[in-house]
């Protein structure tokens, strides 16, 4: 079976250049857009630097330098700074909110480094609101070592030069922070709702033998609590393997509730598989065991273990710090998804051959494959994850948005609310047990 093969040094040249198939956006589009952006920024803060001194006369001793100067040096700083909600109030503002939110077909990616053409102010917003973990806007802020005093990123040319360029200087290497695992952990319990067939358990947290340890622990409550004790449970894992190795894969596990201290059946899924074989496989096989530890004489759970990974992600030899694939987070997202789909639409398969398993996972996975076990060409992939990083910070925003614009009118229902404690409850309850929540 023919799986995506990895770019070695040899390979690399084709992936100097990005260009975006299914966007058609210039580079002059977007310097007009970024342009109005940026004065639409400067009007915000202007008004919110006459508000603070209608209230706040003292306030002119951050006035020094003029209000002009002000707002192009150390104002959005200072608003982030006076307001825990900066970065909802400005998604409030629908000029600025429309921007912040575009899509990426309205992103001109610079053709060599990944890199989204943003303006002076968009690039600020992001690096000020990744201070506070909760307003984290995947791939787009740069580490706060790397901003300047207002907010803006440090080009690798303006640093000492002691220091070395990294993965972290660039939008289309960056790691997934907390905030994009989350999106991705949401993504997946929703994909494995309504499961009519087997029940299917998403499972995001921790590292992967923490994953496992859930795991275990979750088919003994099952049984204690009466389940069936000849029902199958299915878990499908997608998380960074250990606290020192920040690669994430995905795992698919199947429990009989009657045997908790041995899987049925367990698959690792990784995104590299140089010479054919997982690097991490022997450590995997250790998380198993340390795990589901068997009787002496009876043979090891890591026995069990199958090989169910794709050759997707590109090795790093010979590839430009800025042109690396660490794009893990997409790939074992994927076939974790792949996989719910198939426990819910094939269930059949669950118990079939590794080679029937793996191929339905490749045909449900038309972002990386353009049908089974057909991969498609490393420019098209590449085109997919920079795409996605864009989208995942979108989507970040539009639930900040969203979240800030719902208690907003929750504060307002409160203020006008009768003193009849029903009054304005909703007596449709049909959503209020679905568990739509972000992983921890």
């Amino acid at each position: 079976m023919t799986l995506f093969m990895t770019l070695g040094s040899s390979e690399s040249e084709s992936m100097n250049c990005l260009q975006i198939s299914y966007i058609d956006y210039t580079r002059s589009q977007a310097e007009a857009a970024n342009s109005a952006f940026d004065e639409a920024i400067k009007r915000y803060l202007h008004q919110w630097i006459e508000q603070r001194l209608a209230a706040d006369a003292d306030y002119w001793l951050e006035l020094q330098n003029g209000t002009d100067e002000f707002i192009q040096q150390g104002a959005l700083q200072s608003f982030f700074k006076q307001h825990d909600d900066a970065l909802e109030r400005l998604l409030q503002e629908e000029e600025i909110a429309r921007h912040l939110l575009r899509p990426s077909a309205q992103v001109f990616f610079e053709p060599d480094a990944y890199e989204p053409l943003l303006s002076i102010f968009e690039k600020r917003i992001y690096n000020v609101a990744a201070h506070r973990e909760p307003l984290e806007v995947p791939f787009r802020y740069s580490p706060k070592s790397r901003q300047s005093a207002f907010g803006d990123s440090i080009s690798l040319a303006e640093m000492s030069s002691e220091v070395r360029e990294d993965i972290g200087f660039y939008f289309g290497t960056r790691r997934s922070d907390t905030t994009a695992l989350n999106l991705i952990a949401r993504q997946l319990r929703r994909e494995a709702l309504f499961s009519t067939s087997l029940p299917i358990h998403v499972v995001t947290e921790g590292y992967m033998e923490d994953s496992l340890r859930a795991i275990r622990l979750a088919t003994e409550k099952l049984r204690e609590e009466g389940e069936n004790l000849q029902s199958l449970h299915c878990f499908v894992v997608q998380r960074r393997h250990a606290a020192d190795d920040r690669h994430l894969g995905a795992a698919f596990v199947v429990m009989q509730v009657q045997q908790p201290e041995l899987p049925l059946r367990i698959i690792f899924c990784d995104t590299l598989k140089p010479n054919g074989k997982p690097p991490w496989w022997g450590k995997f096989k250790r998380y198993v065991d340390a795990v589901f530890p068997q009787p002496e004489g009876s043979p090891m759970a890591s026995d069990r273990l199958e090989d169910g990974g794709l050759n997707l992600q590109r090795l790093h030899d010979g590839v430009p710090i800025r042109h690396q694939d660490i794009d893990c987070a997409f790939y074992s997202a994927s076939m974790a998804r792949a996989l719910i789909q198939i426990t819910k639409q094939s269930p059949e398969l669950i118990n079939g051959p590794i080679v029937d398993l793996i191929s339905e996972m490749t045909a449900r996975m038309p972002e990386y494959f353009a049908h089974a076990n057909v991969p498609k060409a490393p420019e098209v992939i590449r085109e997919v994850n920079v795409v996605r990083r864009w989208e995942t910070g979108q989507e970040a925003l539009g639930d900040l948005q969203q979240s800030y614009q719902a208690r907003l009118i929750s504060l307002n229902a409160t203020m006008l609310e009768p003193s009849d404690s029903t009054w304005g409850e909703s007596t449709d309850q049909s959503e209020s047990n679905l568990d739509l929540s972000s992983a921890a």
